[in-house]
Order: structure tokens, then sequence, then C-alpha cells
């Protein structure tokens, strides 16, 4: 499977389809690819280019630090399996095995499978009734402000756009993120096209997507 083709390191095509050589997938909306390289960057802590088995693994272990849970609670541990699931998921979704290293385009390719070839709800909803178990300490159902703040922060996303995400998908403005909110700011993340959802928000602001001028059509004239 290829990787995507056009994009330059650090840009987005403007005006232009995205597409995935050798996959049949075409006209990948470049808002999804901003926010599939924004997730690389998240697990890319380190910065060398490559997420692994490693940076999954951390991820899980810092969440569930942030969830104020022991390595061998139950909470741990199933933030561990789901963290697993999905890193086979991924690098089964490219041929390769659990030793796999991905680049920032392959990390992409990847989750554009996952997430449009198997059912969403196999896919993500598990890691969202992982995280509301998890960051839900209070067991109200519902993440508060400072437990989603807490969320993002293993990821480590600044607490002032954690803040910012969190009025944005705080939907019906009750002061909390229910299941439902989560579950669809998650698959508007991966799946929406339109700016203006805000599940875009659902990792905090997205530094390097500059949405494409509109179209304009020149006033007819008369010659």
């Amino acid at each position: 499977m290829g990787a995507v083709t056009e994009r330059a390191h650090g840009s987005f095509p403007r005006g232009q389809d995205t597409t995935f050589e050798g996959s049949g997938r075409n006209s990948v909306d470049e808002l999804i690819l901003a926010k599939l390289h924004n997730r690389f960057g998240l697990f890319d802590r380190d910065g060398d280019g490559r997420v692994t088995k490693a940076d999954y693994d951390a991820i899980a272990e810092r969440l569930a630090e942030a969830a104020g849970q022991a390595p061998d609670s139950a909470t741990a541990r199933k933030l561990r399996a789901e963290y697993d699931a999905g890193w086979a998921r991924m690098s089964s979704e490219l041929g390769r095995g659990m030793d796999a290293e991905l680049d920032e385009d392959e990390f992409a390719t990847a989750w554009y499978g996952v997430s449009r070839e198997t059912d969403f709800g196999t896919a993500v909803l598990p890691v969202v009734e992982a995280v509301m178990t998890a960051m839900d300490t209070d067991g109200d159902q519902h993440l508060q402000a400072a437990e989603f703040t807490r969320w993002l922060a293993a990821y480590g996303v600044a607490a002032d756009d954690a803040a910012t995400a969190f009025t944005r998908l705080d939907r019906d403005g009750d002061g909390r993120i229910s299941h439902d909110e989560l579950a669809q700011a998650f698959h508007e993340y991966f799946t929406g096209t339109d700016p203006d959802l805000p599940g875009n928000w659902l990792y905090g602001p997205l530094p390097r997507y500059t949405p494409s001028p509109p179209h304009t059509v020149p006033p007819h004239t008369t010659p």
C-alpha cells in the first residue's frame, strides 16, 4: 500500500485532491489529512519521525497515570489492551507486524484505512469507552473540564488548547462532555470534511491546517 503522494513535510496542498497510491482511495479531503497528520504528532512525542508500538504503549501509560490509576489496575490494563489492539490494526493495515515503524505518511495512510475499511464501532468506539472509563474519575458518566484537560495533557496538548476544545465539544453547553458527545467528536475527527465541525477540535487546534479559499465564478459579462 502506498503512502500519501503529494504532501511536502509540514504543508498541505491547496485546491487539489490528496490521493493514496495503490489503495483505491481517491480524493482524500485535505482536512481529514491534516487531522491524521496532527494525530501522528501526538504519538511521536520524541520527534524522531516514527511511531511504533512503544509510542502507543507510552500513551496508554500516560493516560493511566493521568487518571490516577496504578499500572496493574483493571483500568490501566484495559487501556493497554485497547491501544495494543489499535496498533495491531494500524500495522496490519499496511501489511506489517507489531514491530512496525510508521513514518508520518504511513501513519496517515493506515489510520485512513482503519477508520473506513472496518466498522467504526469496532475500530474506534472501544477507545472512546476506555477513555471514558479511565478519565471519568468521579463516575458521573461524563468528562468534566478538568478530566478532559488531563486526558489531552497525556497527549501533550496545552491546557489552554484543551479548554478551547472542551468548549467546542460540549455541544449542549452543560459544562461536561457526555459519552455520546465524545463518540460524535471521534467520528467527526476521523471522517468529517466540514471545517466547522466541533469534532475537529478533539485534540485541540490544527496548527498546520488552513482551509483552501472558496472557488468563485467570475460574473458573467455580455460582450
